[in-house]
């Protein structure tokens, strides 16, 4: 089962709504988009930039005043993890998509959806909503839907509830920090494969130069040189790749153990009931220090791990040296 994936994001002038509006309807060249299929794509509410535009700009006016910091407009971006996602057929998709429209219907008001549309030529479908933030009292108010970490949480609890349940998806894990997108940005970047920058020796060295002759290293020593310098060039990709492939590693062993603790937490809680508030206050003394012994032991595993890949970075560079 894949996850159910909601971000947004505050666009608080127009020139940020107008940017990401000209990426939306692909005014502007997107390099991760495959043209071909951008004819696949679908727009609700608006046939361009501008369009688009005028709508949030319609919406903005009724308001008597607003605040220069003030939220214009939020930007939400739904999908599922790629895997999933891409496993739906076209109908499922479009069924996802549409029970995403009618939750942010009901969340927003029909009249405050400025402009849907649904990107069908990037890597993942996904869809993506421009919606003026004025609440039940018709004031321009951000807050009221995105105010802090716990409206976030209840947010994201209740799309996967009306929402992503209904397709087979599941909330991510609740009260995770981890940042999908960074992620994957970084795993992106540090695998990204570089050119090693080698200039091998043409000439040997001369050791000793007098007016009549002169001592030029050796075929061994030559070779050696040669050794060295390639050596240095590829142990940053090698160290680079086994980093990789460790931090895979313990991402997986992480998401397994958060699993792990958040159905540990749903059963604790049953198992408190009934205990008095200090019996409750120990048992909770208890686990934080068991959790901090936990977490200690942890890091210095990892440490002595860092420790082992740096001494055999050192040795397999010292053996290269030495042929």
């Amino acid at each position: 089962m894949g996850y159910a994936i909601l971000r947004t994001q505050k666009l608080t002038h127009r020139n940020s709504i107008h940017r990401s509006l000209k990426h939306s309807f692909r005014a502007q060249d997107t390099p991760n988009a495959d043209p071909t299929k951008t004819p696949l794509n679908t727009h609700l509410g608006a046939d361009s930039v501008s369009e688009a535009l005028n709508n949030i700009e319609a919406r903005l006016n009724t308001q008597e005043k607003i605040r220069k910091n003030a939220v214009l407009a939020i930007e939400y971006l739904i999908t599922a993890s790629p895997e999933a996602m891409n496993k739906k057929s076209l109908e499922e998709q479009n069924s996802y998509f549409q029970g995403t429209i009618d939750w942010l219907i009901k969340k927003h008001g029909k009249e405050n959806i400025a402009y849907i549309g649904v990107h069908r030529d990037e890597k993942t479908p996904h869809l993506y909503a421009y919606v003026v933030p004025i609440d039940a009292r018709g004031k321009l108010n951000c807050r009221s839907f995105l105010g802090g970490a716990k409206a976030l949480n209840e947010m994201q609890t209740d799309f996967a509830e009306k929402v992503g349940k209904q397709h087979g998806l599941e909330r991510g894990i609740e009260g995770s920090k981890a940042k999908h997108q960074r992620v994957k940005q970084f795993y992106t970047t540090i695998e990204q494969p570089t050119q090693p920058n080698i200039i091998l020796p043409k000439e040997r060295l001369i050791l000793k130069k007098s007016l009549f002759s002169e001592t030029v290293e050796s075929d061994e020593g030559f070779a050696r040189r040669a050794a060295k310098i390639v050596v240095e060039a590829v142990t940053p990709d090698l160290e680079k790749a086994a980093l990789v492939d460790t931090l895979k590693r313990e991402n997986t062993t992480l998401r397994k153990t958060a699993h792990q603790l958040e159905a540990m937490a749903k059963q604790g809680k049953a198992l408190t009931d009934g205990l008095t508030q200090e019996q409750q206050r120990q048992l909770k003394h208890q686990a934080e220090l068991f959790r901090k012994q936990e977490t200690q032991r942890l890091e210095q595993e990892r440490e002595a791990q860092r420790q082992a890949r740096r001494e055999k970075s050192r040795n397999r560079t010292n053996r290269g040296l030495e042929r």
